[in-house]
């Protein structure tokens, strides 16, 4: 049987040899000794940052007793279960914590070690590991935990969930890397929050990751159509455009159609790009008209050049039968304003092209 002895060093040879003595113990009593000693090693091991000894440790321990194991017994699994449970406690998340903090990026073994290690614990542990991640200068350390952060959160995104409300303005771009790798309600609920950080370029990228995932999305994201953001309104569009949509599509035509209709040349012609990029024959009666209403109307309204020219970009890029009617009925129109806007449409690339400067 295992004694306690201040002169025990740990090593792979002692590992070994624990599992053997444990997975004789057919007695409860004795099966739970050893782990109590094991428990006291663990935080030896990583005070004295033997990572690597960590994860074989917990490697060795889940591969004796775990549901594939048929020889484990029930009454043993509970208890590592526990066992693990009990070491997922703050004292043990802030040694590691400050480890962290501690370990320089040439230590790139050790990193990768403890991020096998990690993913033993309880997600309770992100809370500890979010610090790291904003203090450590290390990329190398950022990814890494990242990776940990993101398997933890799937067995239970809860811990996440409260990071988010109170460091989520703090972690900005960081969060994102994290939620882009997380699927469900709940992330998403979080990358919504996101989009009202106050980096333009966090709320870009979290635009384009809610869209990305469901087009539906566009249409709780709609509003910031009006932002007064020319970066954010511009990423918005770049994200509706990627999408055919019936729902994207009548919301644009409302918002042309309507009173808070831009008035900003760039964002008018940048709705009409859209529109014609996710929209479908449903737009056309709307686009001719606008486009092909008499010339002398040109001076007020929809009328004016700019609307026009925009209504000739939405059918060049709708590159259906219905609108290349309108346009060649446009191109032999007696009114120059008409002919004028067709020339628009030689541009396209300038007024629908995407930042990818992400």
């Amino acid at each position: 049987m295992v004694q306690e002895e201040e002169s025990w060093v740990i090593t792979e040879d002692l590992i070994e040899a624990l599992m053997v003595i444990i997975k004789s113990q057919s007695d409860q009593d004795k099966f739970n000794a050893v782990l109590e000693f094991i428990s006291e090693e663990v935080v030896e091991i990583i005070e004295k940052e033997k990572f690597d000894l960590l994860a074989l440790l917990l490697q060795s321990l889940h591969k004796l007793f775990s549901q594939k194991t048929k020889t484990a017994q029930d009454w043993q699994r509970s208890r590592i279960d526990r066992f693990l449970k009990d070491l997922s406690r703050p004292e043990t998340f802030q040694l590691i914590s400050d480890k962290l903090l501690k370990l320089e990026t040439i230590e790139i073994d050790k990193l990768k070690a403890l991020g096998q290690t990690l993913l033993y614990f309880s997600p309770a542990i992100i809370p500890f590991l979010v610090p790291v991640i904003l203090q450590s200068s290390s990329k190398e350390i950022q990814q890494v935990l990242s990776i940990v952060i993101v398997q933890l959160s799937q067995r239970d995104i809860g811990p996440l969930e409260k990071i988010a409300r109170k460091h989520g303005t703090e972690m900005g771009d960081k969060l994102l890397v994290i939620l882009n790798r997380l699927q469900g309600d709940r992330a998403n609920n979080i990358l919504f929050k996101m989009c009202d950080h106050p980096s333009d370029k966090v709320r870009r990228k979290a635009i384009k990751e809610l869209v990305s995932r469901d087009s539906k999305y566009a249409q709780r994201l709609f509003s910031l159509i009006d932002d007064p953001s020319k970066e954010i309104r511009t990423s918005l569009l770049e994200a509706f455009a990627k999408h055919k949509s019936t729902a994207l599509e009548n919301l644009l035509l409302n918002y042309l159609n309507g009173k808070s209709a831009p008035k900003d040349p760039d964002q008018i012609l940048a709705c009409y790009a859209t529109l014609g990029r996710c929209g479908s024959n449903v737009s056309i009666p709307f686009l001719s008209k606008i486009l092909l209403d008499r010339g002398w109307n040109s001076f007020i309204g929809s009328g004016k050049l700019i609307y026009r020219e925009g209504a000739a970009i939405a059918l060049s890029l709708l590159d259906i039968p219905e609108a290349t009617d309108v346009l060649l009925k446009a191109s032999t129109s007696r009114f120059k304003v008409i002919r004028k806007a067709l020339d628009r449409t030689k541009t396209i690339s300038d007024v629908s092209g995407e930042n990818t400067n992400d």
